[in-house]
């Protein structure tokens, strides 16, 4: 290869001269696996003289097929290189299909061209009502979850997305489509699957033509992908598969790492190899996280080195407010000007950095962000709010929110209301005109009517915080968590709009600072001259940069709650988050700089400390990190005990189940502990709802049976 001015070391020498048979290498991050992959390709076709055509390489994008195409090209030319097919496995199993109809003279299901219509409209006969855009993503996300995992029909029945019925959507929108002739872009992976089991002749075409088949991202591949890769390699094939179990993030698409611990068991004839030299990242950032991966232990043993040098250590920064901590990041971009990327675990942690650096004209980059948290349904609601605070008689408006007051006003309530009430007349005042209504609601009413009085003069930052804590929403957001949304993603949220509501004096400068900012994000792609990238860790992967930053890791948000808690699926998501976690890491070429809010070494702190920061920076041994991890390191023991992710992911909420928890012992004076807000006193218990003071963060209201059940509350000892 030095002709073409590249340097192998020993391990991807080996990796590009293994030909025949199966073999996985695995490539830690930074090890130059792309290179390994077109280096093959080329001593395949150039010196072990192999039709370039009976060549496949497959990967999980466009985008990386493209770069996988152009950097051959690049390198090796367009000589030897006709008839040479990089495809994604979506495009794959395309031409699998429309070889079927050739072949056999029939015509396929015609490919939706748009699977969230079809969802909205079926969303709307089913329930009565509109979703929102963020409602069909989740969904849409795990209609392809479902399919990519080969999920059983009784798997499908109990999985929940927010408050949705899944189950009955799903089933409607599979019968919507068998009637219409369709199917989605999931469904070609199983139609595909089915015709090339079912059809000996159809097999047998595609694999005489491509004696080779490489596998690019292999951790990011699905089980029906694995199940599709299998059929056209056979027990025997030449398959090489490249990937890093340590890197699979992607399980909400149903990224399937057991394809990759099960290698052996697939292949008896198989080999794995290693690539363990990170050319990316400085000595003191690849030891801390070769450290840190053993977190896991369902993964082979791998041991990342580099021969870079030392540098610097990590850096762990405290500031004191949230705010504090964006102010911190626009000051360090602007006065080092240093190639810098902000990554984060959620996606809407971008939108304050983005509010803050278009203020202060500091030009930015986003890397694939979906402004979905504008059309949340708690964005949704204090828009509601304030608008029912700055006009009293938009009965439109308080048809939306008047369940969400903690009022207990009926639809009935309404209806009669709406038919009494005249043009411009308060709607409250329309409720208390009705005939029959109840003293005790008549108490409700008059309250919750001067709470809109009141709210109508506040601050921006002061009614949001009316909305929640005295107008009766934080019990709907309750309300919500016992229906299966995720408390400390609605917190985030409202999170995120009190920083917002902070930077602005009134009401309605802040709901028109919102507007602004969803237009900013839509267009913020365009700003391609910048010194600095906000990603999520997810979209970061394959990026490297000089400098990182990494954000909002927080206990209960990454690792997210759902992944601390004590169960088999709890377990599971904590192992996505660890090698999430890792890849944010080693995103980082020279420094690494954690940023917390609060005080080092407080116990009280509002935001307390992810562990994966102090384990990472060697304050918290990993064995006193989370201890139930399922499975074994492959290489050290005999095999990978683990079955996958379970039926639920990273971003799909399974229902709460409200067992008969005994919570007698949770009354006013006894001290809890918390997961996200840490130590408190309970003041007052209503039913189920507390009032609790807690020492870093005030006085919360929370559904106590709730808590008790997800595990996210306890008794101090």
């Amino acid at each position: 290869m030095k002709k073409y001015r590249l340097q192998l070391n020993a391990q991807q020498r080996e990796a590009v001269g293994r030909i025949s048979g199966a073999t996985l290498l695995l490539a830690v991050p930074g090890s130059g696996k792309t290179t390994v992959v077109i280096c093959r390709i080329a001593y395949m076709i150039r010196m072990k003289k192999i039709p370039p055509e009976s060549i496949l390489t497959l990967t999980f994008s466009k985008a990386g097929a493209r770069d996988l195409s152009r950097r051959y090209l690049k390198i090796f030319g367009e000589k030897g290189a006709e008839g040479l097919r990089f495809s994604t496995i979506h495009s794959f199993t395309l031409s699998v299909i429309r070889h079927y109809e050739r072949l056999y003279h029939r015509r396929a299901f015609q490919i939706v061209e748009n699977t969230g219509s079809i969802i909205r409209e079926l969303f709307q006969e089913l329930f009565k009502s509109y979703p929102a855009e963020n409602d069909i993503v989740d969904i849409v996300s795990a209609i392809t979850y479902c399919k990519n995992m080969l999920l059983s029909e009784e798997e499908i029945g109990e999985m929940k997305v927010g408050d949705v019925d899944f189950p009955k959507l799903f089933k409607a929108y599979e019968a919507y489509k068998r009637r219409h002739h369709l199917m989605d872009f999931d469904d070609m992976l199983k139609y595909a699957w089915l015709l090339l089991k079912k059809n000996p002749e159809l097999l047998k075409v595609f694999t005489s033509q491509y004696k080779y088949i490489n596998i690019d991202e292999a951790q990011d591949t699905s089980k029906i992908q694995y199940e599709i890769i299998r059929l056209l390699s056979g027990e025997d094939g030449n398959v090489f598969m490249v990937g890093d179990e340590d890197q699979s993030i992607y399980g909400f698409r149903g990224a399937y790492p057991d394809g990759l611990l099960s290698f052996k068991e697939t292949y008896p004839h198989g080999e794995v190899l290693l690539m363990e030299t990170n050319h990316r990242s400085t000595q003191e950032i690849v030891n801390a996280a070769n450290r840190f991966i053993r977190l896991n232990k369902e993964r082979y043993v791998k041991n990342m080195r580099t021969d870079n040098e030392k540098g610097v250590p990590a850096v762990h920064e405290y500031v004191k407010s949230v705010e504090d901590q964006y102010w911190f990041i626009l000051k360090s971009v602007k006065n080092e000007g240093k190639e810098t990327a902000v990554l984060y675990r959620n996606n809407e942690s971008v939108i304050p950095l983005v509010d803050l650096f278009e203020r202060e004209g500091v030009p930015y980059a986003v890397k694939e962000h979906n402004p979905l948290f504008f059309t949340h349904f708690i964005v949704q609601d204090i828009r509601s709010f304030a608008a029912l605070a700055a006009d009293p008689s938009d009965f439109e408006t308080f048809e939306k929110i008047y369940y969400k007051m903690n009022c207990n006003i009926s639809r009935k309530n309404v209806l009669e209301a709406g038919k009494l009430s005249e043009s411009g007349q308060d709607v409250f005042e329309a409720l208390l005109s009705l005939d029959e209504i109840p003293e005790w609601l008549v108490e409700k009413v008059e309250n919750i009517r001067a709470a809109f009085k009141r709210l109508a003069s506040m601050s921006a930052q002061e009614g949001l915080d009316f909305i929640v804590w005295n107008m009766g929403y934080r019990e709907h957001l309750d309300y919500r968590v016992s229906c299966g949304y995720r408390e400390e993603q609605l917190n985030q949220k409202l999170d995120i709009l009190k920083t917002l509501a902070g930077r602005e004096s009134t009401m309605n400068a802040f709901l028109k600072r919102l507007d602004v900012l969803q237009e900013a994000l839509r267009g913020s792609a365009l700003h391609q001259k910048a010194d600095v990238t906000f990603s999520t860790i997810h979209s970061s992967k394959g990026l490297e940069f000089e400098k990182v930053f990494i954000i909002d890791a927080v206990e209960g948000e990454f690792p997210s709650m759902a992944a601390l808690d004590d169960s088999e699926e709890g377990r599971r998501l904590f192992c996505e988050e660890v090698r999430l976690f890792y890849v944010g890491v080693t995103r980082a070429r020279r420094e690494l700089e954690f940023i917390s809010v609060g005080k080092k070494n407080s116990r009280h702190n509002r935001r307390p400390v992810s562990q994966f920061v102090r384990v990472f920076l060697g304050e918290k041994a990993p064995e006193a990190a989370r201890k139930k991890i399922t499975g074994g390191v492959i290489g050290e023991t005999s095999k990978a005990q683990g079955k996958g992710f379970g039926i639920f992911d990273v971003s799909i909420v399974r229902k709460a189940e409200l067992k008969e928890v005994d919570c007698s012992a949770y009354v006013p004076g006894a001290a809890v502990t918390h997961q996200g807000f840490g130590e408190g006193i309970i003041l007052e218990m209503k039913k189920d709802m507390a009032t609790i003071d807690f020492e870093g963060c005030g006085r919360k209201k929370l559904n106590i049976k709730v808590c008790v059940t997800n595990k996210i509350i306890r008794l101090q000892d």
